[in-house]
C-alpha cells in the first residue's frame, strides 16, 4: 500500500485518524498536510513526513501531495469559500499522483438541501466525480458529541433547547466512529474506491427523544422547544454570534467557530427530512456496531465536547 497523505491533520480529526493508523501500522507511511507544521512535528519520522499545505495556497498543495498515493481530504472550514479550496486540493492531488482521495462530506447532500454547508459539500461532490480519481465519499452525519457536549451542555442551566428543526429526526454518529470509518477507508481503498457511504449512528431520533435521554442521563428536567428560523437567528443575534462565517472569527469556548446563518440552515435541513436517513455503513466499514447515543451520554458526562 502506498504513502496515505492526510491533509488538516493538524485538526481534531485529522489527529485522531493519524494516531488510529500508526497504531494499526507503526511504520506507515503518511504525509501529514497542514498550515502549523510545528504542532506536528514531534511526530516527524523515517516513514512520516510533516508538511506545509493550505487549499488556498496550490502550490503548497503541489509540493506536499507529491508522492503520495491516497488522499484523505478533510473538508474545510471557510463556509462558501471552500468549493475553490477543495477544487485546489483536488487538482494537487491530480498533479501529484494521487490515486484514490477519501473526502469528508455531510449527510443528507442533494441539490435542495438549505443547509449551507451542505451546498459547499455538493458542490466538492460534483467536482471529485469529474476528477477522474478514484473516490470515497464519507458523508456523515452529525456527531453525536456535538449533542450531548454542545447543545445538551448548553441547556443543562437552563433545562430547555431551542431549534428551529422542527419535529425532524436524526442519527448522530460517535466521532470516534467516523475516525474508524475513516481509517478502514484510507487503508483499504482500493476496496471502497466508487462508494458513497451515508454514515449514521445505530438510531434515529427527533430533539424530543433526545431531550428525554439528557434527562435521563443528567437526572434533571431537559425539554425540547422547536422555534421558527427567525426566532432562532434574533436569539443567536442576542448572544453575540455572527451571522455569516469569516476565517477570522473568534473561536467559542469548545474550539468551533459558529456563525448563526450555518446553524439555521442547518435546523431547517433537519426540520425538512435531511437527516432523517439511517444506514449500516458504519457496521459495514467498521466490521461492528456503531457507538449508541446514549452510550456517548454516559461517556461524555462532565466533559468539555473537544475532550470527548
Amino acid at each position: 500500500m502506498g504513502k496515505i497523505v492526510i491533509s488538516g491533520a493538524s485538526g481534531d480529526l485529522g489527529g485522531r485518524v493519524t494516531k488510529a493508523l500508526l497504531e494499526e501500522q507503526p511504520d506507515r507511511e503518511l504525509t501529514l498536510v497542514t498550515r502549523s507544521p510545528a504542532k506536528l512535528a514531534h511526530l516527524a519520522s523515517s516513514t512520516l513526513t510533516v508538511s506545509y499545505g493550505d487549499y488556498q495556497d496550490r502550490a503548497s498543495l503541489d509540493a506536499a501531495y507529491a508522492g503520495g498515493e491516497t488522499l484523505l481530504l478533510i473538508s474545510g472550514l471557510n463556509l462558501g469559500r471552500r468549493v475553490q479550496e477543495h477544487r485546489n486540493a483536488i487538482e494537487a492531488a491530480k498533479a501529484a499522483g494521487i490515486r484514490h482521495i477519501v473526502y469528508t462530506s455531510v449527510l443528507g447532500v442533494h441539490p435542495n438541501n438549505p443547509a449551507l454547508s451542505a451546498k459547499d459539500h455538493y458542490a466538492t461532490e460534483q467536482d471529485l466525480r469529474a476528477s477522474g480519481l478514484g473516490v470515497v465519499i464519507l458523508r456523515n452525519s452529525l456527531y453525536a458529541e456535538i449533542v450531548t457536549n454542545y447543545v445538551i451542555h448548553a441547556a443543562l442551566p437552563f433545562g430547555e433547547f431551542n431549534m428551529a428543526a422542527g419535529d425532524g429526526k436524526l442519527s448522530p454518529v460517535s466521532k470516534l466512529d467516523i475516525v474508524r470509518c475513516t481509517a478502514q477507508c484510507l487503508s483499504n481503498a482500493e476496496l471502497h474506491s466508487g462508494a458513497v457511504y451515508e454514515v449514521t449512528g445505530p438510531e434515529r431520533f427527533n430533539l424530543h427523544e433526545i431531550a428525554a435521554m439528557a434527562e435521563q442521563v443528567h437526572g434533571q428536567p431537559m425539554k425540547y422547544l422547536p422555534v421558527t428560523p427567525e426566532e432562532r437567528l434574533a436569539f443567536f443575534d442576542s448572544i453575540g454570534y455572527p451571522r455569516t462565517y469569516t476565517p477570522d472569527m473568534q473561536m467559542s469556548a469548545d474550539g468551533h467557530m459558529w456563525a448563526s446563518d450555518e446553524l439555521v440552515s442547518a435546523d431547517c435541513a433537519l426540520a425538512q427530512g435531511y437527516q432523517a436517513i439511517l444506514t449500516d455503513h458504519a457496521r459495514m466499514i467498521m466490521g461492528r456496531e456503531p457507538e449508541t447515543l446514549q452510550s456517548v451520554f454516559e461517556r461524555c458526562k462532565g466533559l468539555r465536547y473537544d475532550q470527548c
